[in-house]
């Protein structure tokens, strides 16, 4: 009774019904199997520079001066934390300042939970300084909070620091653990594999240590964690402190070394400090295994041969990282004019020759194959670009922030890539500690990011495999993301003159024409669909913040809109009559139709424009009159699909002189064009027509199948499994 009822109220009303609605649709889903599980949402807020300021220069600041949607520069605030943690797209609790004002915390771009338990980043009793804080409005309830997106803005105090205030130190501080005790606490932590955990615990063992010795293991010690946690760099500087340089030396303190230099791709450093272990202790059979491991990477830096089974093999794990050594063949990056850097090169190259064959700075696999694929697959909506994207993004931002705030000796590999007009902060270090800009990396991934399949022998083995007839733009549905640094200075063209692969995370870029030297890397960011106008191309390369202007986009430019019309038309009306039986008639109706879609390019037009609307339906008549045993009219239709894609092959036959004189048996690609598993496809059938035309030929055919299946899938080892006609 005497109750506020606001049952009336016309806004309430409105509320209950939408709760009403809401619990009707819920109702009429009871016993259904949800099949649209939304996936996880991360939001880019409007970009703020991290703190470069030293932490004496900045003021006190309580909470209760702060105001919304502020940074307050100049300024810091003291925090005490008060709950356990939670975890959800950043790791969050509640914290009090001196004042005793709780406010909820929340960091963001910390490791993830497998690698490092929240409970290892914020416990009750902590104690943070963050700098210049961001107190912000929740986009989602409207509830408020301290935002910290740079991990370089907040400084945790150890407990025995005189900025801690004596109302939140603890009240028995236990002097009494010595350091052997805290490493013994560390060891049972990695038994465990708390990483996290016992990298802390090592760190308060290095503090507590009396003598060097105990200084120097826990330093050891903390080498390991460090490997784990992905941060070679400092596993190398924990390592060096452990080694006493004595004689015989500290062969743990070597194995360290000799693992972090190989962790940072360091692989010649690497190769001496295991052969310096191994002539202390020639016994060391783990030193000579890596001794074996390392050698295979230097063989694959110098000369660009790689076991490729093995890889294969690899990348069968989830995520599927590949053991192998960046080698970097005849390119070099240069000043590419009106395009910033390029990539150039350095001597002719064949097509196929193997460019580069790069690891990745960073990687996140992103696919619905697997739970960890899963997990990584989330929503990244930017309020800066007005972008939103599925895939592995939001890992990997979170993954590159990490290693370039605890590796900062390779932070400039990552922070030297293109970033359009974002401006960086000018510091690197600010209090001991690296400055790292989130939306900085957010920015670069978002420019410099390559999707990527598990293998590209795996799409190409789906590809042709699908029975549908469809041709599906794998591109466009690549979740997986990376960072390739020096495949990323390679600039865009929509008619390209190499090609990128990838087994796992590495990327291989190989020639896909012949190349003079010192001429600039082409490659297509997007590849345009068939029918793609001039200002949709543009429209989706707009992200890069250029205008493409290669010959294909500048035909497009030509092109009226009644042509462009009149080929969706053209195209539209082969579909009833490519059919898997189309009889030889409805195929001699279809060859007239790709008479009338070739009269609507011009006449004088490049023929080393591709025609984009004609190669797919070529390459399917002459297969099917193939297999009709029209070999002649079958073998002029894939020759027409090839030229489409911009190659010039001279061809006897089907191609003899007019006058009915025989010529030589002859099969030339003069010129290279675009590659694909489809062009591997029609090799096939050409194989086959050569078979009973021309025997002669069908080595010639497989040699330059293998050539374009390995431009496509970056080796050809696996030409005979995807395609058992070339065994």
């Amino acid at each position: 009774m005497d109750t506020k009822d606001v049952t009336g109220d016309e806004h309430y009303r409105v509320f209950f019904d939408q709760i009403k609605k809401n619990v009707e649709q819920a109702s009429r889903r009871k016993g259904e199997k949800p099949r649209d599980h939304p996936h996880p949402q991360v939001l880019v807020p409007p970009h703020y520079p991290p703190c470069v300021r030293p932490l004496q220069e900045l003021k006190p600041l309580m909470i209760s001066n702060m105001t919304l949607e502020t940074h307050h520069r100049g300024s810091r605030t003291l925090l005490h934390v008060l709950t356990p943690p939670d975890r959800m797209t950043a790791v969050m609790a509640i914290a009090e300042d001196e004042e005793g004002t709780a406010v909820l915390l929340q960091l963001y771009n910390l490791p993830e939970e497998s690698k490092v338990s929240k409970n290892d980043i914020v416990k009750p009793g902590y104690v943070c300084i963050v700098k210049e804080p961001f107190f912000k409005t929740s986009t989602s309830d409207g509830s408020y909070g301290l935002r910290v997106d740079h991990v370089s803005d907040i400084i945790w105090l150890e407990d025995t620091d005189d900025r801690i205030p004596l109302k939140w130190r603890k009240r028995v501080v236990n002097l009494d653990e010595s350091s052997k005790e805290i490493r013994m606490q560390g060891n049972a932590a990695v038994q465990k594999k708390n990483w996290g955990e016992a990298e802390r615990l090592y760190t308060s063992a290095i503090r507590t240590a009396k003598t060097p010795e105990e200084w120097q293991l826990a330093h050891l010690n903390r080498s390991f964690c460090n490997l784990h946690l992905d941060r070679p760099q400092k596993a190398l500087d924990d390592a060096r402190k452990g080694n006493t340089n004595e004689n015989p030396p500290n062969e743990k303190a070597l194995f360290r070394e000799a693992k972090a230099l190989y962790a940072l791709g360091i692989f010649g450093m690497c190769l001496e400090k295991l052969l310096e272990l191994v002539r202390a202790n020639p016994e060391n059979s783990d030193a000579w295994t890596e001794v074996k491991r390392v050698k295979r990477r230097l063989g694959e830096q110098e000369t660009g041969s790689y076991q490729f089974s093995s890889m294969y093999k690899q990348a069968e794990a989830t995520p599927p990282l590949i053991d192998c050594a960046t080698h970097v063949g005849p390119i070099e990056v240069r000043d590419s004019p009106g395009r910033g850097k390029g990539l150039f090169t350095t001597k002719p190259v064949k097509t196929g020759d193997l460019l580069l064959s790069e690891k990745a700075f960073g990687y996140s696999y992103a696919n619905d194959d697997s739970p960890t694929g899963r997990s990584n697959t989330t929503m990244l909506v930017d309020l800066n670009t007005k972008r939103i994207r599925i895939g592995g993004q939001a890992s990997l931002v979170v993954q590159i922030v990490q290693k370039i705030f605890h590796n900062d000796d390779v932070a400039e590999t990552f922070t030297d890539l293109h970033h359009g007009d974002y401006t960086p902060v000018a510091v690197s270090k600010v209090d001991g500690v690296p400055v790292v800009d989130t939306f900085l990396v957010t920015n670069i991934i978002e420019k410099n990011s390559f999707g990527a399949a598990r293998t590209s022998y795996k799409t190409t083995k789906d590809a042709i495999d699908d029975t549908s007839g469809e041709r599906h733009d794998r591109s466009a549905a690549h979740t997986t993301c990376g960072i390739w640094p020096i495949a990323s200075r390679i600039n865009h063209s929509c008619v390209p003159n190499c090609h990128r692969s990838f087994i796992g995370d590495m990327q291989l870029v190989r020639a896909s024409q012949d190349i003079e030297a010192g001429a600039e890397l082409r490659f297509p960011y997007w590849g345009p669909p068939p029918h793609a106008t001039y200002k949709q191309t543009q429209e989706k390369l707009s992200n890069w913040g250029f205008v493409c202007d290669c010959a294909l986009c500048l035909d497009k430019k030509s092109t009226s809109r009644k042509t462009h019309q009149e080929r969706k038309a053209l195209c539209a009306s082969l579909k009833p009559i490519m059919k898997p039986n189309a009889s030889v008639a409805q195929l001699t109706q279809a060859k007239k139709i790709l008479e009338n879609l070739e009269k609507t390019y011009a006449v004088h037009q490049d023929a080393l424009v591709p025609r984009l609307e004609m190669w797919d339906p070529c390459f399917a008549v002459g297969a099917a009159l193939i297999m009709k045993n029209k070999l002649t009219d079958g073998l002029e239709m894939l020759l027409k699909g090839f030229e489409a894609l911009g190659y010039i092959i001279v061809a006897h036959p089907p191609r003899d002189s007019a006058d009915g004189k025989k010529k030589k048996v002859m099969l030339e690609i003069q010129r290279w064009g675009d590659v694909s598993e489809y062009a591997v496809g029609a090799f096939v059938h050409m194989r086959y027509a050569y078979s009973k035309l021309a025997p002669e030929l069908c080595e010639v055919v497989k040699n330059y199948a293998s050539i374009v299946y390995s431009i496509h899938c970056g080796e050809s080892e696996t030409l005979g499994t995807a395609f058992p006609d070339f065994k």
